[in-house]
């Protein structure tokens, strides 16, 4: 019995080397005493003091735990009322030892913030709406702040909304009346029509080192985080990425813009898309029959490197093989040739995404067929709030759980590729799997609660036992 017991604890150890996990925390949510099941766990992070709560949420109420920066419990709060009718979860603000989080109705033209304080052991709810004429777009966490950008698309004013210490919320108009922005014809437009096009799903946040699928790499805008400045990139115009970028300090705005690649080719299918990542912007352009890609200094514009393909030829700077993932009838097959790589990628859309691993870049490039889903998805939420995949909440408030999530639910057409720190491509280099791949291995089984978000300089997945209540944290490296 003793050999058995070792041989099991033996073999557990193996498994979590070899996955990458390390269990970092587990606590029991006894403040649960009812017997429904566990919706959705929204984690937050406090950016000064690397704090982290843990808000545990079932059908009828939301048990929170504070943990500090080892990981031990040091506070606990429950709320036994949720509002219904706001099922969306934006984003969440840090003030002293109070949490509050932010949501929204499906129309998102109401809000409110629910407070949990560690401290008195209370919570409440506060609802508030907009401005007039203002129009929600997204949201921003900046030093434990919540901030809700929106614009007025009649006066093209953009706009920055927050709550002072009193809870009064307040605006920042933004200045970008000196700026010029193009449309997808090249016809000049206000920024609020980039903000606001017409059916236009929200824009994805995008985090560094996080792994992103081409489904949403490909996306025409994204927004970043650099430093204290919230950054907007647009990719609608073929022939030059735009830039917008909000000082969070000071409110000023200023824009630039990069030439993309193949801006000479003026007709036929030409997909374009770029990506930031640190002091660098990388573009790329194809056709049916050429690819490239320009690596540039962000800050400068100046130009470091170019690769290019054409569809006779075999791709030079490529690391794996030209594969395409997803689909009902064949999950995972390759690409013989350049040019099926090429009438794949421009038959829709376009991205390219960068993370770094041990100095070296790694670029992901290809292109993403929109799937048509068999029927609706069905997902649960935090008040009815959507955490699953592509639910609304992922889109403003984990930006990490939506990179997940689009993994397993995409069809792409794809090559990885790696680059030194001077981008000069490693030949005969084999990609190393990310740190989602890493997380496809663990057992679902009797496991609900699943978030997984970063920390630090790395990701943390939790899970909960709905037999013992106990919620896990485990840490995965890049």
């Amino acid at each position: 019995m003793k050999k058995n017991s070792l041989l099991v604890l033996l073999l557990g150890l193996v498994f979590n080397t070899l996955c990458g996990q390390v269990k970092i925390a587990s606590f029991k949510n006894h403040l649960k005493q009812n017997s429904t099941n566990i919706k959705d766990v929204i984690p937050i992070i406090n950016s000064e003091n690397d704090e982290l709560a843990i808000f545990i949420a079932d059908a009828k109420n939301v048990y929170g735990y504070k943990l500090d920066d080892q990981f031990n419990v040091r506070g606990e709060v429950s709320s036994l009322t949720k509002e219904r009718k706001y099922k969306v979860l934006l984003g969440s603000s840090i003030q002293n030892n109070t949490y509050k989080l932010y949501l929204t109705n499906k129309d998102e033209n109401k809000f409110a913030f629910i407070t949990f304080s560690f401290d008195s052991k209370e919570t409440s709810i506060h609802e508030f709406i907009l401005p007039s004429g203002q129009t929600f777009i997204q949201t921003i966490s900046y030093k434990n702040k919540f901030y809700i950008l929106s614009a007025n698309k009649l006066t093209g004013s953009v706009f920055l909304n927050y709550f002072n210490d009193e809870n009064i919320l307040q605006y920042q108009s933004i200045d970008t009346s000196e700026f010029s922005f193009l449309n997808k014809s090249g016809r000049k437009i206000s920024i609020t029509e980039l903000l606001l096009p017409f059916n236009s799903t929200p824009i994805k946040k995008f985090e560094k080192d996080t792994p992103n699928s081409i489904e949403t790499a490909s996306e025409s805008t994204k927004m970043y985080m650099r430093d204290n400045s919230v950054v907007l990139t647009f990719d609608n115009n073929n022939n030059v990425t735009q830039v917008l970028t909000i000082n969070l300090d000071t409110f000023e705005a200023t824009n630039k813009n990069f030439e993309k690649p193949l801006s000479q080719i003026k007709s036929g299918r030409k997909k374009t898309n770029s990506f930031i990542y640190d002091d660098k912007i990388v573009i790329v352009g194809a056709t049916k029959n050429i690819f490239s890609m320009h690596i540039l200094d962000y800050e400068t514009g100046t130009f470091i490197k170019e690769y290019a393909a054409s569809k006779d030829e075999d791709i030079p700077f490529k690391n794996s093989a030209i594969v395409q993932k997803g689909g009902y009838y064949n999950n995972y097959r390759k690409l013989d040739k350049t040019k099926k790589f090429l009438r794949k990628i421009t038959s829709n859309k376009i991205g390219v995404s960068v993370i770094k691993n041990k100095g070296d870049y790694h670029f992901s490039i290809g292109g993403y067929v929109e799937q048509r889903a068999a029927g609706p998805m069905m997902m649960g939420g935090f008040g009815g709030m959507p955490i699953a995949s592509f639910g609304n909440v992922s889109f403003f408030f984990n930006p990490t759980m939506l990179a997940y999530d689009s993994f397993s639910n995409t069809k792409s057409t794809q090559i990885e590729c790696l680059f030194d720190e001077n981008f000069d491509h490693i030949k005969d280099a084999t990609p190393n799997d990310n740190v989602f791949d890493k997380m496809k291995n663990i057992s679902k089984r009797g496991k609900t609660g699943v978030t997984v978000f970063k920390y630090k300089d790395h990701f943390v997945r939790g899970s909960y036992n709905p037999e013992t209540k106990i919620y896990y944290l485990r840490k995965f490296k890049k």
